[in-house]
């Protein structure tokens, strides 16, 4: 289980994921595919270790039960799992590879859609906000955050579309920046505390 929990999903088995996602079996409520990207990018660039139990239940709308009950569960858990140590994996190379999985708005892949994975950044760093505060506490790491949560922040885009920003043309920018913010925020807390140990590292 070890070894294949070390692999990163094919295009076949992201398809897959994906469509569970959108499936009856977890209900409309569930998390997307690359809102769950997000999600799992806060929970291991973040300061606080929030194991599975506490952030699995979170992908469903539906309650675990109902989900571990299904006979695809444990592969559909496998999936998720692998693309968790996956980004971990992304984000620990030298330079790192990461990227974040965005949705385009059009089949020109020009125009992405960063409002998916914005909600679930946003709701992974909810999972231990008192321990993100010290970044929100910083001007830069204030400006980062805040520049995520536009991509889906409702009150936030009427501001924007009021004072006549281009809000197609300012996802773009942030998706662009994305990479960048990531890292700088996971350096900023890494700063802050001398050791991880690996702890975001799932066997």
């Amino acid at each position: 289980m070890a070894k294949m929990l070390d692999q990163a999903l094919t295009d076949e088995e992201l398809d897959l994921l994906d469509q569970f996602l959108y499936s009856d079996a977890v209900g409309k409520d569930a998390m997307s595919l690359s809102m769950l990207h997000g999600y799992l990018t806060a929970i291991l660039v973040g300061p606080a270790q929030v194991m599975p139990t506490e952030w699995l239940g979170q992908i469903w709308d539906k309650p675990e039960a109902v989900i571990f009950a299904l006979p695809e569960a444990d592969a559909i858990i496998d999936l998720v799992m692998r693309l968790y140590n996956q980004i971990a994996d992304e984000l620990a190379q030298e330079p790192p590879i990461y990227e974040p999985m965005l949705y385009w708005e059009d089949d020109t892949q020009q125009n992405s859609s960063i409002e998916e994975w914005s909600l679930g950044f946003c709701f992974g760093a909810g999972l231990a906000e008192e321990e993100w505060q010290p970044l929100l506490d910083e001007e830069e790491g204030q400006f980062m955050f805040m520049a995520i949560m536009s991509g889906s922040d409702d009150e936030m885009r009427a501001d924007m579309e009021r004072e006549g920003i281009n809000l197609v043309q300012h996802d773009n920018e942030i998706a662009e920046q994305l990479p960048e913010m990531v890292l700088e925020i996971r350096d900023f807390f890494r700063n802050r505390q001398i050791s991880e140990g690996g702890k975001h590292r799932l066997h």
